[in-house]
């Protein structure tokens, strides 16, 4: 609707300020208006200046445009118009009639919300102000002011300097420290030395922008997925020109925390074991690394954003950036041959593309995160909604809001190089996905034998005789290992020393020369000695390891004579060739796609393939409950997800068993680990896909 010039203009809000900002990105002069209601600041181009400047002194548009023309300034109807919206829709202008009354009471009513939607959409981030601290900030900041002039920081840096060097020195001490950050005695410290840390990090952020003129408005708790963090408004560090003290601005919380954590470093080298030394541990090394990695990323809206917009001497990089994005991707897919939403330089919208485009990818990754983190921490019920508030809010809702651009730009749309080749990439993206082209998928597989057994030693011992050699066939009796116990045969040479003695004794009972008492305690004694010796020489037999059977020996441990091994070392296992067998795991999901009796190959891990042929036999009817073979399971690098539990490995999802048949004899000496190619009907990804979300959903559809 065009401004009516004669028109009475309306009265701008008595408690605005205008101040000087600094230049923008190309060098022109700015200024900004301060808003101390809403604490907002909005910039001011030269003509835009001009207007509010001459607003209060007019009260008409034409008395407008004439005082701003007399200043040999050009401005056009429609900019007047566009700033009057500006004006309006910021609520910088008095609410003089009914109309405007009834307007703000409109707006308000739109953005109000019910209690538990205000909370669907802000739990993962909630702002409580506290405190307005700036009266309290200015009558501690003369005391605060000395300290900047002695240069604590270097003291700090010195301090941690040589407290590096102590810790160097005791670093096994150091590193045990952490396991004593577990006592329950200690929690309270741990809590009340995070309170500190990071309240004067937000008192570093306050300091420094009071050291430069600014208002600091609140400071106050905030709720990061529902754990607490603190935090300090600073909005009034905009207003400064320089960008080097903006930035010291934004970087004197995480300064603090590294000065304090190098002070911290120096004092672990000096104190005496016990809680505080822990505490001091912990101030030196998780709690200023775990805020460096959280504020430094410029992908949230945290310090590390903030840094990087005043470096770049950006302001409101990210939805500046996220609107340079849009429409570069827009340009790649359909070619409209739009404007970009601001004046840019080739280099400039590179690099707000990247920026875009990483924030988004990153934020992709988190929300998903996120959304699993609630699902599996709060109870079932909460757990889905939390979920589906995640996913559809902060990842779908997005999507359909660009997708929703699209389809409303249709018909500005136009068959160009740049659209081509979008449709026939979607269109190639759609048949990969619909055509049931997948006809094999992999599978972890094991070569093994039936019959195999593992030789460890009886108790602990010496070995005497070494006579495993690899890859030859053994023979059933033959000896493999002889190992020797020194305890065993001390014990059998003072038993038979001792049973020589009795021996002696009995022979004397037997002539009569001792009491009948004398003889039956005799007695007992020699069958007691017997017996240890019985026991005592069959330890010794069991430190000679015979092979049990025919075979061949396949892993073993690289002893010689005289080496020492335990109860625990492994000292080689024998495989029965003859009852070699090999097992593939499959999905639950892939059983009613195999095809029983085609041919398989086998690839070992070591990329040789089996010389024999093998066929799909049979598939086990029901789930394996634990997985006997270790080397498939992903807790030992395998391909199997599987968790441990009581000495097993559990696979996560339902697995099944398929035996393979042998054709042929096969040279294998040793269990292998690899995988199979099997033949499956074919299907599409996308059928593949909606398998798997149905497989999870009955998964986890039990409460």
């Amino acid at each position: 609707m065009p401004i009516d010039l004669n028109a009475q203009l309306p009265k701008l809000r008595q408690n605005l300020s205008l101040l000087v900002a600094p230049p923008d990105e190309d060098g022109e002069p700015r200024w900004q208006i301060f808003d101390p209601v809403s604490n907002k600041f909005f910039y001011l181009s030269r003509t835009a200046f001009y207007l509010f400047r001459e607003w209060r002194h007019v009260s008409s548009s034409v008395e407008l445009l004439s005082r701003i023309e007399a200043r040999g300034i050009d401005v056009e109807e429609v900019e007047l118009e566009y700033f009057l919206r500006f004006l309006e829709g910021n609520h910088l202008l008095e609410a003089q009639s009914e109309n405007d009354v009834t307007r703000l009471r409109g707006e308000a009513a739109k953005q109000k919300k019910h209690v538990l939607l205000w909370l669907l959409h802000n739990y993962l981030f909630i702002k409580i102000p506290l405190i307005r601290p700036d009266l309290l900030l200015t009558r501690f900041y003369p005391f605060i002011k000395q300290l900047f002039r002695l240069r604590l920081d270097r003291v700090a840096l010195v301090l941690g300097c040589i407290g590096l060097v102590i810790v160097l020195k005791q670093w096994d001490t150091f590193t045990h420290t952490f396991q004593n950050l577990f006592s329950m005695s200690a929690i309270f410290y741990y809590i009340a030395a995070l309170i500190f840390v990071k309240t004067a990090h937000e008192l570093g952020h306050a300091f420094v922008a009071k050291r430069y003129g600014c208002r600091v408005s609140s400071m106050g708790i905030a709720f990061l997925l529902m754990t607490p963090i603190l935090y300090t408004d600073t909005t009034d560090a905009w207003r400064l020109r320089s960008r080097f003290q903006r930035l010291s601005i934004v970087m004197a919380g995480v300064k603090i925390e590294i000065y304090i954590a190098c002070v911290a470093t120096f004092l672990w080298g000096i104190v005496p074991d016990g809680g505080f030394r822990s505490v001091l541990f912990f101030i030196a090394t998780t709690s200023w690394i775990s805020s460096l990695l959280i504020n430094t990323s410029p992908f949230m809206r945290f310090d590390g954003y903030y840094a990087l917009s005043d470096f770049l001497g950006m302001e409101n990089l990210q939805p500046r950036s996220f609107l340079v994005g849009k429409w570069f991707l827009r340009e790649r897919l359909f070619g409209f041959g739009f404007l970009p939403p601001e004046p840019l330089n080739r280099k400039k919208c590179l690099l707000m593309v990247a920026y875009a485009w990483s924030t988004w990818i990153y934020r992709f990754f988190l929300f998903l995160g996120i959304a699993a983190l609630v699902y599996y921490f709060a109870f079932k019920i909460l757990g889905i909604v939390l979920f589906l508030v995640e996913i559809i809010w902060f990842v779908l809702l997005p999507i359909v809001k660009e997708i929703k651009v699209w389809v409303s730009l249709r018909e500005k749309m136009s068959l160009n190089r740049t659209s081509v080749m979008t449709l026939l990439f979607f269109l190639l993206a759609l048949a990969a996905l619909v055509l049931p082209w997948k006809s094999q998928i992999s599978a972890p597989a094991v070569a093994t034998f039936e019959r195999h057994q593992t030789f460890y030693p009886s108790e602990s011992s010496r070995v005497v005789s070494w006579q495993v050699t690899p890859n030859e066939k053994v023979k059933r009796g033959q000896l493999l290992i002889l190992l020797e116990s020194p305890d065993v045969e001390q014990q059998i040479r003072l038993t038979q020393i001792k049973l020589d003695a009795l021996q002696t004794r009995w022979q004397r009972a037997s002539s009569g020369a001792v009491e009948l008492d004398s003889v039956f305690t005799l007695q007992t004694q020699l069958s007691r000695e017997q017996s240890r010796l019985q026991s005592l020489l069959e330890r010794r037999e069991k430190l000679a390891i015979k092979a049990p059977y025919d075979g061949y020996i396949g892993e073993w441990l690289s002893l010689t004579e005289g080496d020492y091994v335990n109860r625990q070392s492994p000292l080689a296992t024998l495989y029965d060739d003859e009852s070699l067998v090999v097992k593939a795991y499959i999905e639950g999901r892939i059983v009613p796609l195999l095809k029983e009796g085609s041919k398989v190959d086998f690839i070992g891990n070591d990329g040789e393939i089996l010389s024999a042929q093998l066929l799909i036999d049979k598939v086990l009817p029901t789930a394996i409950k634990s997985l006997n073979y270790p080397g498939l399971g992903s807790t030992y690098g395998g391909a199997i997800a599987t968790q441990k539990l009581e000495d097993q490995l559990i696979p996560e999802e339902a697995t099944y068993e398929v035996q393979l048949k042998l054709i042929g004899e096969v040279p294998l000496m040793r269990q292998q680990f690899g995988k199979v190619n099997l033949a499956i009907e074919p299907h599409s990804l996308l059928i593949d896909g909606l398998r798997r979300i149905y497989g999870v959903f009955i998964r986890e559809s039990g409460f």
